[in-house]
């Protein structure tokens, strides 16, 4: 499988920027390549954010390496099975939770981060996600547009339960800045792991809340289709902060170029 990698990042109205983002090519096998990217959110108005963000990036490659080499080696294959995957990047996720909750609890830091990581495998997308950091999967050809990761926030666990009906309510913004789920959070979720088929020309596109402001799916994904995947990631930032988004923005975009 063939790709581009293009990435952005700015504090935009910020002091700092708490985002980090990471892009590994791992081959575990010599005709068998991996492409993992993703973003990691530090939590705003919290103790050492983006400390906590590079932390959590860190002991994600990390884990995700040494686990995947442990089942390839248990399993004497080349490549991981579909269950197998989902059961890597899992484990790698509780790891990751682990780790940065005792670290935490020893320095005494009241924080966090998200994680949101996307894994190429042969001709599949493995989403996995703790936080709001969303996901989105792009097929032009279709028209299509489709949120793959889990966007756990207050906000949206109002549309899920009926309190919300409204996205573009001055009240659903607001508890959006509320997170239900989030590495280091005291009481961890474990995360589910979402698979996709990926096609030629198709996009991926994974970034921090701010990123997207107050973007709808339809902005952004009119967005998708006119603009470069090289200037798409800028021009969607430039989008939400034209409409009152300050917080930091970083983002990386994903293109297949040949499936």
């Amino acid at each position: 499988m063939d790709y581009r990698i293009y990435s952005f990042t700015r504090k935009n109205g910020r002091s700092e920027n708490q985002d980090y983002l990471f892009y590994e090519k791992k081959q575990f096998h010599e005709n068998e390549t991996i492409v993992t990217f993703g973003v990691c959110d530090g939590m705003g108005g919290m103790e050492h954010g983006n400390e906590i963000s590079r932390l959590t990036a860190w002991t994600f490659c990390a884990y995700f390496s040494r686990i995947m080499t442990t089942a390839l080696s248990k399993e004497n294959v080349a490549v991981p099975s579909h269950m197998a995957m989902e059961r890597i990047l899992t484990d790698a996720v509780n790891a990751v939770q682990k780790t940065i909750r005792s670290y935490m609890e020893k320095h005494d830091i009241n924080g966090g981060s998200t994680l949101t990581v996307g894994v190429i495998n042969e001709k599949t997308l493995y989403i996995i996600n703790a936080g709001d950091s969303p996901c989105y999967l792009i097929n032009k050809k279709r028209g299509s547009m489709e949120l793959i990761s889990n966007i756990e926030n207050c906000a949206y666990e109002g549309l899920k339960n009926g309190s919300f009906t409204d996205k573009t309510s001055s009240k659903f913004y607001a508890a959006s800045s509320y997170l239900t789920n989030f590495i280091g959070c005291r009481r961890f979720r474990e995360p589910k792991v979402q698979s996709y088929p990926v096609f030629k020309d198709d996009l991926i596109l994974v970034g921090s809340d701010g990123l997207f402001g107050r973007l709808d799916d339809q902005e952004i994904f009119q967005d998708s289709i006119h603009i470069s995947a090289v200037k798409l990631l800028e021009k969607i930032a430039d989008h939400a902060a034209d409409i009152g988004e300050n917080d930091n923005q970083s983002g990386i975009v994903c293109k297949i170029m040949q499936s």
